[in-house]
């Protein structure tokens, strides 16, 4: 019974370590979805916003509709549009933390970005100029660089991103 006790004492604070996942929203036509994944130290959050500045988020235990700023929201989608379509830009690889790295992807028209902190473009700053405006994310303009393969090192092929949210 002792050591089944210490089991279980070593085994629920590793289990309580993982991210929780972000509960998904419902996504009207026409709108895209913002996710931050989170990570053991963060609570992520999804942001599904219409081009009419509509926008609903989850973030933990909160869900709210609001309004994002036109100015914040006609450049995001007006990035959006050109970025498109999203599955052909190349994915970045870059390290991150285990305990604080978190990923972000951008959903619309059936397709979804690469790993958003991996490289700094256009879409991460508005991504973040998003959930900054609902009061989600403080400005993270950390610019994540890319590291290299070292020579020799194996390297197993990344899968494309899916065109599926």
């Amino acid at each position: 019974m002792k050591k089944l006790l210490v089991i279980l004492a070593l085994v629920v604070p590793v289990a309580a370590l993982a991210a929780t996942p972000v509960p998904y929203l419902p996504v009207p036509k026409g709108a895209a979805v913002i996710l931050n994944t989170g990570s053991t130290n963060a609570l992520g959050y999804r942001i599904v916003i219409q081009q009419s500045g509509a926008a609903e988020y989850i973030k933990g235990d909160k869900r709210a509709t609001t309004t994002v700023p036109m100015a914040v929201t006609t450049k995001f989608f007006t990035d959006l549009q050109a970025a498109m379509p999203l599955k052909v830009h190349p994915m970045i690889h870059c390290m991150k933390s285990v305990s604080f790295g978190t990923s972000l992807f951008v959903w619309w028209k059936g397709a979804r970005s690469y790993d958003l902190t991996c490289g700094t473009n256009i879409l991460t700053n508005d991504a973040y100029d998003v959930a900054q405006a609902l009061g989600l994310s403080a400005a993270m303009r950390m610019p994540m660089h890319p590291v290299p393969a070292l020579t020799n090192e194996p390297r197993v092929p990344v899968p494309a991103p899916s065109s599926n949210p």
